[in-house]
Order: structure tokens, then C-alpha cells, then sequence
């Protein structure tokens, strides 16, 4: 592979990157918008299964931050390697 090559490999892995984080970004933003909702309606409730839902979404919601830190870097080091090219 030449250098050429490789420079347009990482750029089309910085779009990727920043693609992908859009999208996460959308799909995070359409999970809370349910998750309200559904908390809304079950507001209150001891069932189980809320309360196991309830867990479910939140160790969900502890995982949103690092997925977008992961997004940013990958970017960010294929865009330094990409600038250390040339």
C-alpha cells in the first residue's frame, strides 16, 4: 500500500469515525426521548422486570460518554497519524 493509499484510507476513517458518532449521537438521543417516556408510565412500579429494565438503562446510559470519547479519538489519532503523513 502506498502513502497515497494510506492517506486516503485514514480519511475515509475520520469520516467514518464522525459519522459514526452522529449516528450514535442520534440513537442516544432517540433512547432517552423512549426511556423518559417509559419511565414516566411506569413511575412507581416494583414489578421485577421495570426494575431490572430500569438497571438495564442505566448501566446503558453510564456507557454514552465513553462511547463518544472512543468516536472523538479514533478520529483524532487517525487524524494526527494523517498529519505526521503529510
Amino acid at each position: 500500500m502506498s502513502v497515497g493509499e494510506v492517506k486516503v484510507t485514514l480519511r475515509a476513517a475520520v469520516e467514518a469515525a464522525h459519522q459514526g458518532r452522529l449516528g450514535f449521537d442520534q440513537a442516544v438521543s432517540e433512547a432517552e426521548a423512549a426511556t423518559r417516556t417509559a419511565t414516566a408510565l411506569l413511575h412507581g412500579s416494583q414489578h421485577k422486570h421495570v426494575t431490572a429494565t430500569h438497571e438495564a438503562l442505566a448501566a446503558a446510559g453510564a456507557e454514552v460518554a465513553p462511547t463518544r470519547r472512543r468516536f472523538t479519538d479514533t478520529a483524532e489519532q487517525a487524524s494526527d497519524y494523517l498529519t505526521r503523513l503529510g
